[in-house]
């Protein structure tokens, strides 16, 4: 290789260093300064959040929070962007993410939102999530495997309607992991009930219901013929005869 291409290589490579370690990113974010979660932020506009968020050319970090704080709670009760955050930080969704609270209106990057997926839905992941734990780049390529979430880059954003069937799909998989769940579970109750079954054919094969008399009364269960009273009596009433 040529001086002048190794040192191109050089520059290249510090550069992408260095803007990994001072957070820059090679996507530049957008901003929506009234975005969903602006217009509909009480728990009660879950309706109007959702449908707003659809038809938003991206999911802004304080939308992705409210909507997935909804999903994994039911509910949110933070009435302030930081509040949420905190709540994030709490569940472990920013794992693996550096560089502080990103900006509310701020284009979400996929990253964090496919661990708080992950989190969500409990994902052990391969080999690479369990030696490495549950980062942004190993998470949403393990549901983008799953089929949960589109093509993208964990630092790329998701629009608005990307993300709401990204919810979808997580819902999705939860009713299916409940339904899984109980079939395992009716699974080993009809193998319960079989061997229990089993056992009490073998017991009633091995222990007749009625033993069979060997002899004599005692064996057999046969009491003695008792005298009849009424025949007592005439003996006992007949006058005996003298004894010559």
């Amino acid at each position: 290789m040529r001086s002048d291409d190794l040192r191109h290589v050089c520059i290249a490579l510090a550069s992408c260093l260095l803007m990994t370690a001072t957070g820059c990113d090679l996507f530049e974010r957008t901003s929506i300064e009234n975005s969903a979660v602006v217009q509909f932020p009480a728990n009660d506009e879950d309706f109007d959040f959702w449908d707003t968020l659809a038809t938003q050319s991206v999911v802004t970090n304080d939308d992705a929070l409210h909507g997935l704080l909804l999903l994994a709670d039911g509910k949110d009760d933070c009435e302030t962007y930081e509040c949420r955050y905190e709540a994030g930080v709490q569940k472990g969704w920013f794992e693996g993410s550096w560089g502080g609270m990103p900006p509310a209106n701020q284009s979400a990057k996929t990253g964090w939102i496919a661990v708080a997926g992950c989190r969500i839905l409990e994902i052990k992941g391969g080999l690479t999530m369990q030696l490495f734990g549950d980062s942004p780049r190993y998470c949403s390529r393990e549901l983008t495997f799953m089929g949960l979430l589109p093509a993208v880059s964990e630092n790329e954003a998701l629009t608005g309607l990307e993300f709401t069937a990204f919810v979808d799909n997580i819902e999705d998989r939860q009713r299916l992991d409940v339904a899984l769940k109980a079939r395992e579970a009716l699974k080993k109750q009809q193998k319960e009930l079989r061997r229990q079954q089993e056992a009490k054919r073998i017991s009633e094969v091995l222990t007749p219901m009625h033993s069979g008399g060997v002899g004599g009364t005692e064996q057999s269960g046969e009491e003695p013929d008792s005298p009849d009273p009424d025949n007592a009596q005439e003996s006992s009433d007949s006058p005996s005869e003298p004894s010559s």
